[in-house]
């Protein structure tokens, strides 16, 4: 188990889906030294190794995410309406087509999950949305895993999030839990030829990714604000 503490002083409270992949991992660790928020939940398939004075972590079956979210924060509120007032999310959730098993769960991990939750929120008084797509994302493209990433960017928009994030990197590295052998392939290419492929394109850290949410976070725009991989190689 991992414990670590803050005691600096809050105010908001954060939730996180995704807080067990590449980037939630590192964007978790963030949120909770972060100065801003009091409180930080993670909506989780299992529960994380982590331990912290802030953290609370919510396990949910995903199967059914709507009627879960409804009945772990209505009943919360029913003791204290401020309990779980959830300010800003962060969605770092995302799978692959082989892991998923089919194109149908793909699409219902990383298009309809993401949306239930924002919906979920927004309705209950959250202001800001952030979330990782993929450099690519165009609902209109010929290539599924861009085209569901662009329908998900598309329909976060039209909910009316006061501030909404999308980021779009590039290929990701980091401390990966499983072996993804094409992801493995590209970066090795990537990094051979990193000084001719354009800094949009090329491979970029998971914390950096995670630093990029944080600043946004820090001061959001009053509109769809899409960050590429380029502007977050700077964090």
């Amino acid at each position: 188990m991992v414990n670590i503490s803050n005691n600096r002083k809050n105010t908001k409270t954060a939730l996180i889906i995704g807080a067990s992949g590449l980037v939630g991992e590192q964007l978790l660790l963030l949120l909770l030294a972060s100065q801003h928020y009091s409180r930080v939940i993670a909506i989780v398939r299992q529960p994380l190794a982590l331990e912290h004075n802030k953290l609370e972590q919510f396990t949910i079956n995903f199967k059914n995410l709507d009627e879960q979210l409804n009945t772990h924060f209505a009943i919360a509120n029913e003791t204290n309406s401020e309990q779980l007032k959830v300010d800003h999310i962060y969605c770092t959730l995302g799978t692959t087509i082989k892991k998923a098993g089919s194109k149908e769960a793909f699409y219902q991990v990383d298009h309809n999950y993401p949306l239930t939750i924002a919906e979920h929120f927004h309705h209950r008084g959250a202001s800001l949305f952030a979330i990782v797509s993929a450099i690519g994302a165009n609902k209109h493209s010929a290539v599924f895993y861009n085209q569901v990433k662009g329908k998900v960017e598309a329909n976060l928009a039209d909910i009316g999030y006061q501030h909404l994030g999308i980021f779009q990197p590039s290929m990701l590295v980091g401390n990966r839990k499983e072996f993804r052998l094409g992801e493995y392939l590209g970066t090795i290419f990537m990094k051979l030829f990193a000084l001719i492929i354009p800094k949009k394109y090329q491979v970029i850290e998971a914390i950096k990714v995670a630093n990029a949410m944080m600043a946004f976070a820090d001061k959001p725009s009053k509109e769809i604000s899409i960050i590429q991989s380029d502007q977050m190689q700077n964090h």
